[in-house]
Order: structure tokens, then sequence, then C-alpha cells
């Protein structure tokens, strides 16, 4: 075996994230798992710490990127959410990523045992890298992990890191591909299938594909065609959707998902945490079968006096639409009332909370209801949307729309529109759900929109309200659409701060290598060829 240059770091995954899979997890090593050798590691235990720090990456990123993309409400401004310290967990979990990559790549080259291992890593280290890269531009990549050659390694240009993470997705469909035995055992995503993470594979490439659609649509066309072709297949149904499920196991080990544990437990939700006035008032003014499974209205009372803070400006209040949703405007920073349990909070998906049962317009029932004793819902038991079918299909409707490939673009929308819904609702009804014709009805809705759109541009539009709708629970997809295209449209403009074209390298980084300086909230990462200024 050749000598390994980087820095092994193998920390027990369940100390770090909790989940349930590591509560049976046998694993028999003889040493420190902070002192392994090369030799005494075992893969296995090597390939869950690399999935697990995923999830940790992608919980981070999406959290940030839900508030600056109204998912949920961010509270005072962008300078204040996206500073030079936001980043600095994320940048840990992702280069650990990268080094326990790199370490099960060096196995994989003498022993064909760990070559799925391998490919496995190289897949989650390259949609850790593309969108580390997305939000923050030029990265550590060629020299990252390697102290012994580079103690104080250089940024990347981030064009050419996007070039190297399609050439990692590659050489990861070359091993899976391979004659390799599958010993894959530890699998939190797709329990050893290597034909799913094939899918996960090309479907990753699409969404790089379609991010740089603006900048290079040729690349982008030829890419997406190719991957159409391709015999593997992409992430086409739900049962292949890329996401990491989170149990209601609160003990010995926390592994219930964290839109839960905020509003759900003790005294409710955090001082914070408000849900996005413009979001709920998108889904309920349109009478969208999702707002229930996403939303859970705690009080059915309007607030009033100290309750409500701030002022009643048109076109939303800024601190209250109507029908008993409490929530804030974008950016609003006032005064936060005891109002924690009677605000509007995480509903049933993606978190595993409650499913609100109440008609949208009746007020019915307790009027201080508090789920934390009265209704704890899937009791935490939600998921992490990374990669979804309808995600992939969004993708092939914005690119046959504007490439030309292959494809209708309405029959795309109205799949992508179906699977969301499908996905969501399937979290669980109870009494009021939305029915059959509801759900019909709404789908035609969008589709009647889009037959009436008088060009390209509000077609796109359509496409991309969708997905910023379908895309709850994950910030990461609005947050790059909006940045390429400035749709969709948000309506509660924010203008005492610049948008947020990138986020901030971590002083953790910057504050201890000479050769990395601090970027701007105003950098723009190479895709985003827009103008400054022009999204809000």
């Amino acid at each position: 075996m050749k000598k390994i240059k980087y820095t092994y770091i193998a920390l027990l995954g369940c100390l770090l994230l909790l989940v349930s899979s590591c509560e049976t997890t046998e694993l028999d090593l003889t040493e420190s798992p902070n002192q392994l050798s090369p030799d005494g590691a075992n893969p296995t235990f090597v390939l869950n710490q690399v999935q697990l720090d995923l999830v940790s990456f992608f919980s981070n990123v999406s959290d940030e990127t839900m508030r600056i993309t109204r998912q949920v409400n961010q509270f005072d401004s962008y300078a204040s959410n996206i500073d030079n310290a936001t980043l600095n967990g994320t940048w840990t979990f992702a280069y650990r990523i990268n080094n326990n990559r790199l370490f099960l790549d060096d196995l994989a080259q003498t022993n064909q045992d760990i070559v799925k291992q391998s490919g496995v890593a190289d897949l989650m280290t390259a949609y850790t890298f593309a969108t580390l890269t997305d939000i923050t531009g030029d990265i550590i990549f060629s020299q990252a992990n390697n102290p012994l050659e580079f103690p104080n390694p250089e940024l990347d240009d981030d064009e050419a890191v996007y070039n190297a993470v399609f050439e990692l997705i590659d050489s990861a469909i070359m091993k899976l591909s391979s004659s390799a035995p599958n010993n894959i055992t530890e699998d939190l995503f797709y329990n050893g299938d290597i034909s799913s993470w094939l899918r996960m594979a090309n479907t990753l490439k699409l969404k790089m594909f379609n991010q740089i659609r603006v900048f290079d649509p040729a690349v982008a066309t030829a890419g997406i065609n190719d991957i159409l072709a391709s015999p593997n297949g992409i992430i086409e149904d739900p049962s292949q959707d890329f996401q990491f499920n989170y149990t209601t196991a609160g003990s010995p080990i926390e592994s219930r998902h964290r839109f839960f544990t905020d509003p759900y437990l003790g005294g409710g939700a955090s001082v914070v945490l408000y849900m996005n006035n413009y979001y709920m008032a998108l889904l309920k003014d349109n009478d969208d079968p999702r707002l229930r499974y996403y939303f859970y209205r705690q009080s059915l009372t309007d607030p009033t006096g100290d309750d409500l803070p701030c002022s009643d400006t048109e076109p939303l209040f800024d601190c209250y639409i109507d029908n008993f949703y409490w929530g804030r405007n974008h950016a609003n920073s006032d005064g936060v009332p005891a109002d924690n349990l009677a605000r509007t909070i995480y509903g049933i998906y993606p978190g595993g909370g409650a499913f609100d049962p109440h008609p949208n317009a009746v007020a019915v029932g307790d009027p201080t209801v508090f789920p934390g004793i009265n209704n704890t819902g899937l009791g935490g038991e939600g998921i992490d949307p990374i990669l979804l079918s309808s995600f992939t299909n969004f993708y092939l409707a914005e690119t046959s729309l504007t490439l030309g490939t292959a494809g209708n673009t309405r029959d795309f929308l109205e799949t992508a529109v179906t699977q969301s819904i499908t996905k969501v609702t399937a979290f669980g009804t109870g009494t009021n759900a939305p029915t059959a014709t509801d759900i019909s009805d709404f789908i035609q809705s969008v589709l009647t929109s889009y037959d009436a759109a008088a060009s390209d541009e509000e077609r796109l539009e359509i496409i991309l309200t969708q997905f910023h709708i379908a895309a709850y629970g994950n910030g990461i997809e609005s947050y790059n659409f909006y940045r390429k295209t400035g749709l969709p449209n948000f309506q509660d403009p924010v203008n005492q701060t610049q948008f947020p074209r990138t986020f901030i390298l971590p002083t953790d980084e910057t504050q201890t290598n000479p050769n990395i300086d601090s970027n701007f909230l105003t950098d723009q990462v190479f895709w985003d060829t827009n103008p400054p200024g022009f999204i809000n």
C-alpha cells in the first residue's frame, strides 16, 4: 500500500450525528478510533462516518439557505445571518468527508473488496463539494487534506472545482459499475443498492449541468442529453429518492428531525423560529394541498396586543397574514413576544411534526392547541430531502424549456408537481385532509397558468415557483436557481442589505491559512452571470 499523505480522521459517527443505525452497528475495533492505522481501520465504519457527515453538512447549509430564500423566516438582515463564522462547522464536515473519501480511495487501489464503498464515498464527496462551490465560489480542493505537501492549501477556481467534481462522479460510476464485490453493509440511504447509487450519480450530474446552463449552454445541453441516454437512469420515482430518514428515538441517542425537536418539545419554538409569511401565503392563497402538511397552526385565535408587536402593512402583515397563520415577514427583527406556543410552526413534512387538521378558513377546535402536549404527530420521523424525483423533473422542465433538451416541458412540470404532492401527503392524513379532487384541481390550476403564459420567461417562473414550493426542507435548490435566474419573484423585497450571492469563507480557515483571504457576500460564483443587485 502506498504511503498515505493525508491525516486520517475517524471519529465515532454516533457521537457526532444521532441516528438510529448507530445503535445497532457493531464495530470490531482493537485500536482507538481516533488513532486508527490504515490497516486497522474498518472501511464500513469510515463509510458510515462519511454518510453521517454528509447529513450534518446538508442540514447546516440547507437551514441557512432556507432562511435567505424565505422558506422560513430570516430574523434581521442578511449580513447578520451570513458572516465569517456561519460556515465554520460546515467546512469541517466537508473536509472530513473528503479526508475519509481519500482514505477509502487509497484502500480500494489494492483491495477490490472496498471499491464500491469507495465509489459511494466519491459520490457523497461530489455532492458536498458541488454544493460548497455553489455557496462559496472558490474553495480548497486539489490541495485539500494533504498537510505534508500543502500545509497551507490554496483555493481552486470554482469552475475548475466543478470540472473536478464531474470527474469524481464519473470515477464513482466506474467503481460502482465494476465487477468488484458489493460489500456495502452500512448504507443509510440505499441499503447497499448499487443501481440506486448510479441513479443518484446521474441525477447529481443533471443538477450540476442545469446549474451551469446559462453560463455554458452548449456543455450543459450535451451533458444532459448524455445523461438521458445513460442506461443507469436517473432518480425518477419517489422510491429512488436520495433522502436521509430520521426516527422517533430521543434516547439514548437523539435521532429525531431538528424541525421536530425545536418547536415540539419543552417550551415550544425557539426565539427566532418563525415561519415566513410570504411563503405561507404563497401556498394558502393558491389552495396548495401541501399547506397544512408544511405548517402547523398552534393557535386558532388572532394575535392581538402584545402578541402582535409589529405593524400591519400590506400586502402582508409583518407578523400575521390571516386564518391564524402567525409568522414574520422576511428580515423582520421586531421584538419577540411570548408566542412560542401560539405561532405557526413546522408541520408534518419534512420534519415529522403534526398535520394541521383545521380547515383553512374556519376556526374550530381548541383555541390553545399546543402540539407539545396534544399532538406530537410523527414524533420527529422526518426526512432530509436531498435529491428527489420531483427535483429531477423540475430540472428537466427547466432545461427542456430553456435549452431544448429532450422531453416535453409541460409533462415534466405536471409530473414534478404531482410527485411532490404525492410524497408530502403520504406522510400522513387526518381530519379534513385534502381530497383527491382538491389535489387534481390544484395541479390543473398550475397547468392552466402554464398554458396561459405569454412567454418562456413567464413559463419558467411558474416552473421555478413550483420548484421553490416542492423544495421545502432543502434551501440549497432555491438558493441556486434564485441567483441563476432571479426567479421566483419574491413579493417581500429587502432593501437594507445586499442579497448574499455567496457565503463568507469561515474564520477557522482564513485566520489560520495565510494563503486564503476572506471573500464578500457580493462575490459571485462562476455560473452566476447576473449583474450586481439584481435580486434582493
